[in-house]
């Protein structure tokens, strides 16, 4: 289904402006961290070989004396940290999207029917109040399970399809609430969230079917369709792997499994499955965008996926070797010497991994241009990935940082936090999404 982009652009900017207030044991919580750590007042970098780096990271905790903590270091299993120049690439996405018409895991029997569905690149493109408010609708595919389903407008807009991919390579399985009675994993309230130890877990719950999972078989589960049935929309240059877990309530003594999922390339190295950030124009008006290029899974029965997103496909090139990357006690230094002194800061994640970043767009390039002359213009003027792809000429890079996240559950769907990334290479510092209170509104 097609929406009014201009509202959705709209609502996500008024939802970035949220909020959220600590409980009163976090807020006792950081003033014991304060009292027993001290603030660096100035980081020295130091860069060590990858694999020396990792292995000091692994023991760094034992020694911090900051004012930082982390509950769950996640670390690669790196041998080589190149940086990669990265290309939007779906020439494999089709072969894979037709074989999951016929997929039983996804209660599909090849007795569907697929339908495509036009781009509105070109009007999109040339109308420039448009163009800089909305997103393209990029040339796609519609799967409907029965042809019964196919449901056409008038402007020729498909609805009510189960499964859609796009040429930028965005795949998504839809939950059939209507066949089913269950709904998107995002309805749902997270009951508990694994960032670490999952794949060793034994703790069971009892899924929608009746039949019980453990979390670590669900990581099995998860990690054996996407390597089986998504990795070759890559060619197979990636490896996916779970990066956190969730176990949502459906119904009372009835629960399902939101896997959250992460490419790894052929090093061992780790990369960025955030689920959004954001598209206003404060987030690239002086500095590169990134790219939210998240997988998951939602398992509610030991026989089939309710509902699945993969968000693009990507072709990636060596393109610099670096032999040396700055250490962990480098990257917290650097957030203790540069974040409100006074205070202490107690992190749910710090991970190792690589993060898209558009080095070079002429949609946004035309974009900044484009506020600068229209500076009375009342609707927001946004980015995505899509607008990128579809505009032309464009540069993205992937390269290895420190991200240290908080995260405070919000509601069913979002969580507030905060985020800092610390460059792997340069020991620079970049805040994502935080404003002048330090608060963050991810998909995380």
């Amino acid at each position: 289904m097609r929406f009014n982009k201009k509202l959705m652009c709209m609502a996500l900017s008024l939802l970035l402006l949220t909020g959220c207030a600590k409980a009163p044991s976090e807020v006792d919580k950081e003033i014991e961290n304060y009292n027993s750590a001290q603030a660096v007042s100035k980081a020295e970098t130091v860069t060590l070989p990858v694999g020396e780096a990792i292995k000091e990271a692994r023991s760094f905790s034992a020694d911090n004396t900051t004012n930082i903590t982390v509950k769950n270091l996640i670390l690669p299993e790196s041998t080589k940290m190149p940086t990669y120049d990265v290309r939007f690439d779906s020439s494999g996405a089709g072969e894979v999207f037709k074989k999951l018409q016929n997929e039983p895991l996804l209660a599909t029997d090849g007795g569907g029917i697929a339908v495509d569905s036009p781009s509105d690149i070109r009007s999109w493109k040339d109308k420039k109040e448009n163009c800089f408010s909305s997103f393209p609708e990029l040339n796609g595919t519609l799967y409907y399970r029965n042809s019964s389903d196919v449901k056409c407008s008038d402007w020729g807009t498909y609805y009510n399809q189960d499964m859609t991919m796009n040429e930028s390579g965005i795949m998504t399985l839809f939950a059939n609430e209507r066949k089913t009675g269950i709904g998107s994993s995002l309805k749902y309230t997270v009951e508990k969230r694994y960032l670490a130890g999952f794949s060793e877990s034994t703790e069971v719950f009892a899924l929608c079917d009746g039949k019980k999972m453990s979390v670590g078989d669900a990581v099995k589960f998860a990690q054996k369709f996407c390597n089986e049935e998504l990795a070759a929309m890559e060619k197979n240059i990636f490896e996916y792997q779970v990066n956190y877990l969730d176990v949502r309530k459906v119904a009372d003594g009835k629960y399902g499994y939101y896997v959250s999922l992460c490419r790894k390339d052929k090093y061992g190295n780790l990369f960025d499955a955030t689920s959004m950030y954001p598209y206003h124009y404060d987030e690239f008006e002086t500095r590169n965008a990134l790219i939210a290029s998240p997988m998951y899974l939602w398992i509610t029965s030991q026989d089939n996926v309710a509902e699945f997103q993969r968000m693009y496909t990507f072709c990636v090139e060596e393109s610099g070797s670096n032999d040396r990357i700055v250490t962990l006690k480098t990257a917290v230094d650097t957030l203790s010497s540069k974040l409100a002194q006074g205070k202490s800061y107690d992190f749910d994640t710090a991970e190792l991994k690589y993060i898209f970043e558009v080095t070079q767009s002429d949609y946004i390039d035309a974009a900044r241009e484009y506020a600068k002359t229209n500076a009375d213009n009342s609707v927001p003027i946004v980015y995505s990935p899509e607008s990128v792809y579809a505009y032309g000429s464009y540069k993205i890079s992937a390269k290895p940082y420190w991200v240290f996240t908080e995260i405070t559950a919000q509601n069913t769907g979002t969580n507030c936090g905060r985020i800092f990334m610390i460059d792997a290479l340069d020991a620079s510092l970049r805040t994502e999404n935080v404003d002048e209170q330090g608060r963050l509104m991810i998909n995380y």
